[in-house]
């Protein structure tokens, strides 16, 4: 990100808003602007798109997110918004937390909401809060096999917004220089990243061949490297290949995105860093067994493509070899 770009205020709705320093004032203060999308990672690198069209629409006027409290300071680097707003979620009986939410959103006055989560919490939301003159709300339903990209790109169109960006998404924003970390730990220029994680109540989503793939590809001459988060440490280490850390014990998103960026290929499960890897643009191959349906991951972007099976267990290391193989750019 340029650094003569304002980073977003954050404010968090059980707290005193703070004063915005003058780096981060904003000539955006008519008739703010309200999008809501809490997350996951994957959702939020889906709405990048539709973040940036809203940014060109609204020229003149303050864009504030609200988002899960896991993803403020993430999306608090996001060029296209002015300010962040934590969402803690909190359970509906948790009725202060809730309240200092809903306190915090009427008192801004927004007369535009854009609703690209689509939940029945938003819903709630939108009959306590004063009905703005427009609340648009992303309709895709959880069983379509629509990306909701597209749907950003639908409800967007359908509101009179030009459409340049919702269906690309482009978080280059995201990564930091890596450069040096990358040439600290010896990586060469050309290397091939492998994901073999993901969250921990998520393992059925993990390819047990990352193992020897990364054996085979080091035996063709390719340099592998993994970048582990905190759920993945051992299972990282456990392979043949460079894993890079922070000195904390993992490297946050902008680091992990600037690895990503610059890779030569990436391999990986049905993860947040994998789809991060697809909309950097970078070429690579998700690997999906039955849990959910490639089609309405979104996943498949540019250069980006996915493998589905019925059991991950069971999908050759010779047949996932032969993909990349086949996929990697000539060096």
């Amino acid at each position: 990100m340029p650094r003569d770009v304002p980073r977003p205020v954050i404010t968090e709705p059980d707290l005193p808003a703070r004063p915005a320093a003058a780096s981060e004032r904003d000539v955006r203060t008519r008739n703010p602007v309200l999008v809501i999308r809490h997350g996951a990672f994957g959702d939020l690198l889906q709405a990048d798109g539709a973040l940036r069209d809203l940014r060109e629409h609204h020229r003149d006027r303050r864009i504030v997110l609200l988002a899960s409290s896991p993803y403020t300071r993430l999306m608090s680097r996001c060029p296209h918004v002015d300010e962040v707003i934590a969402d803690p979620r909190a359970p509906l009986l948790q009725l202060g937390r809730n309240l200092a939410l809903l306190r915090t959103l009427r008192e801004r006055g927004f007369d535009r909401v854009y609703d690209l989560q689509g939940s029945d919490r938003t819903a709630l939301y939108r009959r306590l809060m004063p009905e703005p003159s427009h609340w648009l709300r992303k309709q895709n339903p959880s069983d379509s096999g629509t990306p909701d990209r597209l749907a950003y790109a639908w409800m967007l169109a359908q509101a009179g917004i030009r459409v340049r960006h919702a269906d690309a998404p482009d978080p280059g924003w995201m990564a930091d220089d890596a450069s040096g970390l990358l040439a600290a730990a010896g990586v060469p220029s050309n290397y091939i990243v492998l994901i073999p994680g993901s969250a921990a109540r998520h393992v059925h989503k993990r390819w047990p061949g990352h193992t020897e793939l990364a054996r085979r590809l080091a035996e063709l001459g390719h340099a592998v490297v993994v970048v582990p988060g905190p759920d993945e440490l051992e299972l990282a280490r456990s392979l043949p290949a460079t894993v890079l850390t922070a000195p904390e014990g993992f490297l946050d998103w902008f680091a992990l995105a600037g690895v990503l960026r610059r890779a030569s290929f990436v391999v990986g499960n049905d993860t947040g860093p994998t789809h991060l890897a697809a909309a950097l643009g970078v070429p690579g191959l998700a690997l999906f067994g039955s849990h959910t349906s490639v089609e309405r991951t979104g996943i498949r972007m540019r250069a980006f493509d996915a493998m589905q099976v019925p059991d991950l267990a069971q999908l050759p290391v010779d047949v996932v070899l032969a993909e990349v193989m086949r996929r990697l750019p000539r060096r």
